[in-house]
């Protein structure tokens, strides 16, 4: 599977911090900051991602493991640019095409056609382009002209991501960025989206894929980045990074715990 060795995605001492309790209202959450400030205490931040640095090279297909609370959609947000990091610094040299939940970006108001429109117009696409990937979204959704013509509220949850996925893989982009987004589709609509970010990875397009099936990030990435507590703990090849993954969810320990029980 072609890849370059030019960077698609570089990471450099990244960082994104939290503060923990603020309150609803703007205006008090903006008053205590101050008044912290002043008083010179230490804020209660919490650190989604902490010093993360790593580079993937144009074509490469990532698994990015991690339990939940890791940091993985966290990452995952930065590079598709929804998220700025804290500190650090991020480059992503491409066009990115994030699908981080099903029916992000998507109006439940507009029918299933005009989302597509109105997500291909969001990306940059000229509507002669969104009109030339219709077809192939609408056949790749598994939804006939009807339901492409009704409302997405009411869609099925499975519709809505099939519609989402085929959005996602059928428009044009040099990074594809999924999140989680086999949790809600069916058996067969699944392996119909594994073949599809398979095949995305062998045309030479960049993968990164979160799942906590394992078996299926194997099959479709080559190398896999593990995360914990918002620390780049492990970057190899995929099975590597998956063994030591496992055998630490096996036995109920954390990556540093893994790490000191193999010493």
């Amino acid at each position: 599977m072609p890849t370059s060795s030019e960077p698609a995605i570089r990471a450099d001492g990244l960082g994104k911090d939290y503060l923990l309790g603020e309150l609803t209202d703007i205006r008090r959450a903006v008053r205590a900051k101050v008044l912290r400030d002043r008083a010179q205490e230490p804020r209660p931040d919490f650190h989604a991602l902490d010093a993360v640095s790593f580079e993937i090279s144009h074509g490469e297909a990532v698994g990015v493991l991690g339990a939940n609370g890791s940091g993985k959609s966290t990452l995952m947000q930065i590079i598709a640019g929804i998220s700025t990091p804290s500190s650090g610094r991020m480059e992503i040299l491409g066009r990115v095409l994030p699908l981080l939940e099903v029916g992000a970006g998507f109006h439940p108001e507009l029918t299933g056609r005009e989302n597509v429109v109105l997500y291909g117009t969001v990306l940059g696409l000229k509507p002669s382009e969104i009109a030339r990937y219709m077809p192939e979204i609408r056949e790749f959704a598994e939804l006939d002209e009807a339901h492409m013509d009704t409302p997405l509220k009411r869609y099925s949850m499975g519709m809505q991501a099939r519609l989402s996925f085929a959005v996602a893989v059928r428009f044009p982009a040099d990074i594809y960025v999924f999140d989680e987004v086999m949790a809600v589709v069916d058996d067969h609509f699944r392996g119909v989206a594994a073949k599809e970010i398979a095949r995305l990875h062998e045309l030479g397009r960049t993968v990164l894929f979160i799942s906590h099936d394992l078996d299926l990030v194997r099959a479709i990435c080559d190398r896999g980045i593990w995360l914990d507590r918002g620390r780049l703990h492990m970057d190899g090849p995929i099975d590597e990074v998956a063994d030591a993954y496992h055998r630490a969810q096996l036995r109920g320990l954390d990556a540093a715990e893994a790490a000191a029980s193999e010493l």
